[in-house]
């Protein structure tokens, strides 16, 4: 079941991977005779995993997989539409009691999706569902809200929300476009999560629709190394979790799929 797959995987992510070490070396220090070094070795790990050195080794790969779309060289004759993945919301919240706010990185998805919608005027699909077992609204419902106050017209907006993965955003979607008459897809999603969705929508998508990948919100700098690299930030654990995350989930992909 998939909730079953995500606690596992949670375990071998960040900061769950932080509570396996713990228990790893809990076990360890019983049985070793040196666990001071294991100690050491353990604050070693969670310091890498903790400074963006380590994020730029791990996230670059990511981020600099697809180049950032160039807007002058869109062709707004093909038939085309915009494709954005959701990427987390808060439900319930003192703002938004009802419906909830979509997280940081979803609404810069969103900006992105909406600066290609008023270049092109291309209809835009959202998708995203709700954790399981759950009566939270479905996070395309919110994206959509979202995408209609910035001043996308309703009718041009399609909604997907029903997935939970990125594979069931690919398959969901796939069903919901198979009786439109396009022959482009321009992918939006945050660049460090574009390569794994881009490969999963071509196993889902059909071979003549081309597939546009089109990168949002940056998470590592390009500017050359400096001594803040090496400082322990919260922002570059969450880079290098999310690139885990990444990683991991095109393993999973690659096995299963």
């Amino acid at each position: 079941m998939l909730w079953i797959r995500k606690i596992f995987q949670s375990f071998f992510e960040l900061p769950g991977l932080f509570i396996t070490l713990i228990l790893l070396l809990n076990f360890r220090i019983k049985k070793s005779k040196s666990p001071k070094r294991m100690i050491l070795i353990t604050s070693l790990i969670i310091y890498l995993f903790s400074i963006q050195i380590t994020s730029r080794i791990l996230v670059y790969p990511l981020e600099d997989a697809f180049p950032p779309i160039n807007y002058n060289k869109i062709d707004k004759s093909i038939p085309s539409i915009i494709v954005v993945l959701g990427g987390g919301a808060i439900p319930k919240t003192p703002n938004s009691p009802l419906m909830g706010e979509v997280s940081d990185q979803t609404f810069k998805r969103i900006f992105s999706g909406y600066e290609l919608y008023k270049k092109t005027d291309f209809p835009i699909v959202i998708s995203g569902g709700k954790p399981p077992n759950t009566n939270y609204v479905p996070e395309a419902l919110i994206m959509r809200d979202y995408l209609v106050r910035l001043g996308v017209v309703p009718s041009n907006i399609f909604i997907e929300p029903d997935a939970q993965t990125t594979e069931e955003n690919a398959k969901f979607v796939n069903s919901l476009i198979e009786s439109m008459k396009i022959n482009r897809i321009f992918l939006v999603t945050s660049s460090i999560h574009l390569l794994r969705s881009y490969k999963i929508f071509k196993s889902f998508i059909n071979n003549s629709i081309k597939i546009i990948p089109v990168p949002s919100n940056y998470l590592i700098t390009r500017e050359k190394i400096t001594w803040i690299d090496f400082k322990p930030d919260i922002s570059a654990l969450e880079a290098n979790a999310m690139a885990i995350h990444e990683y991991l989930g095109m393993i999973y992909f690659y096995i299963f799929k």
